[in-house]
């Protein structure tokens, strides 16, 4: 069974991790480093199945299933609490508190760490001493969006894979290979790509969110355009019904403002001729609508959006906030 069938490109670490399992070869700690969406997670599931699936235990396909459902007593995955923003010394001390017993049901273990560029220096020392000197048998996958969050200690104890990203050609192959995009919704897809920064995982998402991101992208360049067009087509009330019409919900405020802000940030940017990557637009779009802008207004706009995300937790009352915030990037032009 090719357990990486499943997951595009990354050829090279594909092959090497094949190589490794096949002569039983693995290092005990490997840090796995890639985007939020990359395919970290299913990445390490798989090569936890390969393990399993190169072992000599009973019932190696069944056992291989439940690693790849997530049910495997013996592959546990550490993940961040959603209401915390790192994760502490005590849930990695629980989380390893299992690595010296013997495994259940297979002849070895592996633990995956989600994020773990968000565990805590003291916790990453904790996990440091277990890294340090490994129970036998046991593996330990840290996946990272950025490795260099990671003491220096862990990183040299461990070594890092880095996963693909995907340039847009190679992400507009996939969404069409999978059915994800098609002719009719090119501006969509395109979105998708430009949003997703190279990830697959993110792109997908992206593509299968019944449209929702998309609306609200949709409706920030609208209102980005309104005020281009301010007293020049578009009206005051036209203006404020693009955004009243949209924010029904706490949602659709935080998605609207946040697209707004990214806009804001890529036409200062242009209009500064800093030569970073646009992040909203494409580069030919921000580039030409940066023209159309003073520096005061985008700065007046960005500061408008910014307090009313901070505003956002204490207002109670959205329809009040909507129609202030038409109201500050009307006035803002």
């Amino acid at each position: 069974m090719d357990f990486f069938e499943d997951i595009y490109g990354n050829g090279k670490q594909k092959a090497y991790f094949s190589s490794l399992i096949r002569e039983g070869k693995c290092a005990h700690a490997y840090i796995l480093e890639a985007p939020a969406g990359a395919g970290k997670k299913m990445f390490a599931l798989r090569l936890s199945a390969m393990l399993a699936a190169n072992s000599k235990t009973s019932d190696r396909e069944g056992k291989c299933k439940r690693i790849l459902e997530g049910n495997s007593p013996d592959v546990l995955m550490l993940r961040r609490d959603e209401d915390k923003k790192t994760i502490g010394v005590d849930a990695v001390r629980d989380f390893c508190s299992t690595v010296y017993l013997t495994p259940s049901e297979l002849d070895f273990k592996a633990y995956i760490f989600d994020e773990a560029d968000r565990i805590t220096p003291q916790a990453q020392n904790a996990l440091l001493k277990i890294i340090e000197e490994p129970p036998a048998d046991v593996y330990m996958f840290l996946l990272c969006e950025n490795s260099l969050s990671l003491l220096s200690t862990v990183r040299s104890r461990a070594q890092k894979i880095s996963l693909e990203v995907f340039d847009d050609d190679a992400l507009s192959r996939f969404a069409k290979m999978r059915g994800l995009s098609d002719s009719s919704d090119a501006e969509k897809l395109a979105f998708a790509i430009r949003m997703a920064k190279g990830s697959i995982g993110a792109m997908q998402a992206l593509l299968r969110d019944d449209a929702y991101a998309f609306s609200a992208y949709s409706t920030a360049k609208k209102v980005i355009e309104g005020q281009v067009a301010k007293d020049r087509g578009v009206s005051y009330f036209d203006f404020l019904k693009q955004i009243t019409d949209f924010i029904k919900t706490r949602e659709d405020l935080d998605a609207l403002t946040a697209y707004l802000l990214s806009a804001y940030g890529d036409l200062t940017r242009a209009r500064n001729a800093d030569d970073t990557d646009a992040a909203f637009f494409t580069a030919e779009e921000a580039e030409e609508l940066s023209m159309l802008f003073t520096m005061g207004t985008l700065a007046r706009s960005f500061d408008a959006v910014d307090a009313i995300r901070s505003d956002m937790r204490s207002n109670t009352n959205l329809s009040l906030t909507a129609a202030m915030l038409a109201i500050e990037l009307w006035s803002a032009v």
